[in-house]
């Protein structure tokens, strides 16, 4: 059980008040909130014990007293006034009907990038604190079919970058508000480990899911775009973008790619990438339970490479690693370290991370005034340059003012292209050379994974990073995707 020691003052107070309310049933009063996972949520529901109502109220409680007081961790921008009628709702059939499925009553928060009818889809940002979408997202209709309940909108970095918006300002880290809870999914990775909700969805264009998932010391996943469709998320840059689902635990993290994972025809980058699915292992095309691969002794005849170019950070974060890396041989791992070449550091860790970024943007307006065009109220602008306008006349001179990084990008925006020459260079030549040359890490040494700590640095939390199979990214910061503890078939590389 972890506790952040900032809250241990709290915990016999938040038992009785806040995490167990009186008037409960005995039955009830013996669910615990703290770190609970679908599986215990679902069998205290089966036994009378709670309800989807009473666990949003639980939440809601939680959410009251350390992110609107308390502590203030700022992790969540909105909350869904519909909440607690939908899990109403949710109850009455589940009497009446029976469960959905896993998640019926389990409540999500979204990241604030992702469409929901009846809230403002904010991307961080006050300009768009009006900017209620038409329909939900793709992935929001694909949860609430499958009987979640959407508790409301995770904090993020304005306009998917770093942890600060204009709207609420800085996400707070629960395990130490003086340390980094990564972004631009802060708000999910806070409000999961501060256990303001049992899942959320984050999104991932360089490292926005797993990073907030390191330093918040929870579970996240960064799936090959296109396997999670992104119609109906705010856009940062579609040559990377992808939603990501975030949990306390790989089983729970599963369940919801069940949900999540699916072909969607609004999103075409989604066709592409389950038709090679569908190429490898036919039967996807009518679902995929990602459980299957939650085998223990995935581990067994598998070779992880060890990337110790990465440890060259904080030792306290080094050992805990060197523990996990052991923990992995027992489990069946051949370990062998792997010292990268400079020239490979350089081109996809350091500067040219950065290069890959500057001309991966130069899509950002187009897909970002496209996106604008789906909302209906005249208070949303419609064009870049109307964002500029709003931001340096309003948001610049309140008290919660827009980041240089934000204005650099719309107004970087302005000035570049499609069709400018060297992005098309970059789409035709340099992110296919990029992939090829981190699968080549792969095919050189003979391992099934990459492990490393995600965090090196001091004052970051403490997570690990797995890294393996195709279509690796070319903006990621380091060579990631999901395996962890996988007993899994050939497609399911493309989750990485």
């Amino acid at each position: 059980m972890r506790y952040h020691a900032w809250l241990f003052s709290f915990l016999i107070g938040f038992t009785s008040s806040v995490g167990l309310p009186a008037g409960l049933s005995a039955a009830e009063g013996s669910f615990r909130l703290e770190e609970t996972t679908i599986a215990e949520i679902q069998e205290a529901v089966a036994a009378g014990g709670l309800s989807s109502e009473r666990l949003v109220e639980l939440y809601l409680a939680r959410i009251a007293a350390y992110d609107r007081a308390g502590p203030r961790l700022n992790s969540i921008m909105s909350i869904n006034p519909n909440a607690k009628t939908e899990a109403a709702a949710l109850d009455k059939e589940r009497a009446d009907k029976g469960p959905r499925g896993p998640l019926h009553g389990i409540p999500v928060l979204l990241k604030d990038n992702i469409d929901v009818a009846n809230m403002p889809t904010t991307n961080g940002s006050a300009v768009m604190k009006d900017a209620v979408p038409a329909e939900d997202g793709s992935i929001t209709k694909a949860l609430r079919a499958a009987g979640a309940v959407i508790l409301g909108k995770a904090a993020m970095g304005e306009f998917a970058g770093g942890s600060y918006n204009s709207v609420r300002g800085q996400t707070l880290n629960p395990y130490n508000v003086k340390r980094a809870t990564g972004g631009s999914s802060s708000g999910s990775g806070a409000a999961i480990s501060a256990n303001f909700s049992v899942l959320a969805v984050g999104t991932d264009t360089s490292t926005s899911v797993r990073g907030p998932a390191s330093y918040t010391g929870i579970v996240g996943m960064r799936p090959t775009t296109g396997l999670i469709s992104r119609a109906g998320i705010a856009p940062k840059n579609l040559n990377f973008d992808s939603a990501g689902p975030m949990a306390r635990t790989v089983t729970d993290l599963a369940l919801m790619m069940n949900v999540l994972a699916f072909p969607d025809p609004k999103d075409p980058k989604s066709v592409e990438v389950w038709g090679e699915v569908e190429k490898i292992d036919p039967t996807a095309k009518n679902g995929v339970d990602f459980t299957k691969a939650l085998d223990k002794d995935a581990l067994k005849g598998k070779k992880l490479g060890v990337l110790r170019d990465l440890f060259e950070g904080d030792p306290e974060i080094n050992a805990l690693a060197e523990k996990a890396i052991a923990t992995m041989k027992d489990l069946g791992a051949t370990i062998v370290d792997i010292r990268l070449d400079p020239a490979f550091i350089e081109a996809h860790l350091k500067s040219g991370i950065r290069k890959t970024r500057d001309l991966s943007d130069y899509r950002f307006r187009q897909d970002w005034e496209q996106y604008l065009a789906t909302f209906r109220s005249p208070k949303v602008p419609r064009t870049v340059a109307e964002f500029i306008k709003v931001y340096e006349a309003e948001i610049a001179p309140s008290p919660l003012p827009v980041e240089d990084s934000v204005m650099n990008l719309l107004k970087t925006s302005l000035k570049t292209s499609t069709d400018a020459p060297e992005y098309k260079n970059f789409i035709e030549n340099q992110m296919p050379q990029a992939t090829a040359e981190k699968l080549a890490v792969f095919e050189n040494h003979g391992v099934d994974a990459l492990v490393f700590p995600y965090a090196s640095g001091e004052g970051h939390g403490v997570g690990r990073s797995w890294t393996g199979g195709m279509f690796a990214q070319a903006a990621s910061a380091a060579l990631w995707c999901w395996r962890q503890f996988q007993g899994r078939s050939s497609w399911m590389r493309l989750a990485g």
